[in-house]
């Protein structure tokens, strides 16, 4: 995700665009917010098991957080980490005895809990990336829904998320995933369509439908026959 690009919102008016700028600043915010609350949450996740540290910049392999944000992430998650430990403390993570401790007998048991522990410990890590890209889903989302809120009198729900996902230059399956959450939460609160309502241009005597609309009109023939 790069940072926000304003160039498509030339063709709106001055204080509409001044608006819409507003809202992909507060998007850009609520993201980065998003982003170190989970980037804690993975450190808590993962206590005992790896180094604070080490944690946190695993997260940032784990989870695509942009390059933009990374800086400013990793400062907040720091300092929300030092008070966390400061009210916690710090439980040491747990290490392997040494090699030398060890009697040739005890070797494959040692192994065995080894490869427990690594395969647990990525576990635990894909858990915690997953909870993170879900939230910082839903952000997405709720910052796509508001895109589309202010829009509502200039442009369809769908064009209006897809300028919001087109700003912030979401990957295509992220971009999928957000766009159907966006239009199903919208049809929810519309659910009859209603928001925005457009007359259909009457069509000359003489002159065939285009295959879309003569499509739609054979399926609503259709369907009033059923009823």
């Amino acid at each position: 995700m790069a940072a926000p690009s304003l160039i498509s919102t030339r063709r709106l008016s001055g204080s509409l665009r001044l608006r819409l700028k507003v809202v992909f600043a507060r998007a850009w915010e609520a993201l980065a917010d998003t982003y170190h609350l989970q980037a804690v949450e993975f450190v808590r996740r993962l206590r005992g098991r790896v180094a604070c540290e080490e944690a946190l910049e695993r997260y940032f392999r784990e989870v695509g957080v942009p390059a933009a944000m990374v800086d400013s992430v990793r400062a907040r998650a720091l300092i929300a980490l030092a008070e966390l430990l400061e009210e916690e403390g710090d439980p040491e993570t747990l290490e392997p005895a040494p090699w030398s401790a060890l009697r040739p007998d005890q070797l494959m048991g040692a192994f065995r809990r080894r490869a427990q522990h690594v395969e647990r410990t990525n576990l635990e890590c894909r858990l915690a990336a997953s909870l993170s890209d879900e939230a910082i889903a839903a952000t997405h989302v709720r910052m796509a829904l508001e895109t589309a809120e202010l829009l509502v009198a200039e442009s369809s729900p769908d064009e209006a998320i897809m300028r919001y996902i087109r700003t912030f230059n979401l990957p295509a399956i992220d971009a999928q995933l957000i766009f159907r959450r966006a239009m199903a939460l919208w049809a929810e609160r519309d659910p009859l369509g209603l928001d925005r309502v457009e007359p259909m241009a009457p069509v000359p005597v003489g002159r065939e439908l285009p295959a879309a609309l003569a499509l739609g009109r054979r399926i609503q023939v259709g369907l009033r026959a059923i009823g």
